[in-house]
């Protein structure tokens, strides 16, 4: 692959807030754990961008398209246990 490669399947969902904002998140993966649905999440990446490219959110899922409802997870040892899950998951691609 080249250096110019540019990456055109790259997946973005928009929320809105309750205050009518929209927020871009670009999805790294999405998997099933204990009966959840759950999204890894992160800021699109781009030349300008000065956040944490590292920085992922998960996300429990409910629904699907326009009915599309997510929950931020932020119980840390469910946070823990889906990093884990989302690290093997990359490195075995």
């Amino acid at each position: 692959m080249s250096e110019n490669t540019e990456y055109t399947d790259i997946e973005i969902i928009v929320f809105e807030d309750d205050a009518g904002n929209e927020l871009e998140m670009q999805i790294v993966d999405e998997f099933d754990h204990e009966g959840g649905h759950y999204l890894a999440l992160t800021a699109p990446i781009d030349d300008d961008s000065e956040e944490d490219e590292d920085a992922v959110s998960f996300f429990l899922s409910k629904g699907e398209g326009e009915e599309l409802e997510v929950e931020l997870v932020e119980d840390k040892k469910l946070l823990d246990k889906l990093a884990d899950i989302l690290e093997d998951r990359l490195l075995s691609k």
